[in-house]
């Protein structure tokens, strides 16, 4: 077959497939109902609108004022016995002294206290230490923070609002993992 004669039969099928495709859109008359059939939505149903009532303000009380403390005031912490997770017995465990009372600082917010256990420059050295840490019945957790342009790792445990219970596992956890633990306050 020649050249010419197969691009003049390429350009009719072109042609005719543009007047199959356009045809519709330029003879056909919007109104026409032959050629679509548009489903009509239903209109809303009505509603009955009524405004609501104002509520009778008689006996009902004021939420109560909110108070700045410029010192600290000391709140009695409560006692959570923590419960044994799987144990055939339960087990109860005794204080040898009073807890000490809740410190709260100028906005109202309870002072907590936080163990810094290690600053280590590896995510997988900080979570293997606090995965250790875990299965010593210890909180921990591990918090990424920038010093110079490097990313380090913090193990921490805590919070408590007891810095003694704190002071007193600090020896243990530095001779356990053969570190200088360092206790700082805890800022949510």
């Amino acid at each position: 077959m020649d050249d010419i004669l197969k691009q003049r039969l390429v350009g009719a099928l072109i042609l005719v497939a543009l007047g199959v495709v356009f045809w519709p859109i330029i003879f056909v008359e919007p109104g026409d109902k032959a050629v679509a059939q548009q489903p009509r939505i239903p209109p809303w149903p009505e509603v009955a609108m009524t405004p609501v009532a104002v509520p009778d303000l008689v006996g009902l009380r004021a939420s109560p004022e909110r108070v700045i403390l410029a010192e600290p005031v000391q709140a009695p912490v409560p006692e959570l016995a923590p419960a044994p997770i799987i144990a055939p017995q339960p087990v109860e465990r005794t204080r040898s002294e009073q807890p000490q009372k809740l410190a709260l600082d100028a906005d109202g917010v309870p002072v907590a206290w936080i163990l810094q256990v290690a600053s280590v420059s590896s995510a997988d050295k900080a979570d293997q230490l606090r995965q250790r840490l875990l299965k010593m019945d210890q909180k921990a957790y591990v918090k990424k923070v920038q010093r110079g342009g490097k990313d380090l790792y913090r193990v921490y445990i805590g919070p408590k609002f007891e810095r003694a219970a704190l002071e007193k596992m600090q020896a243990h956890i530095d001779a356990e993992f053969s570190v200088t633990s360092m206790i700082a306050r805890y800022y949510p």
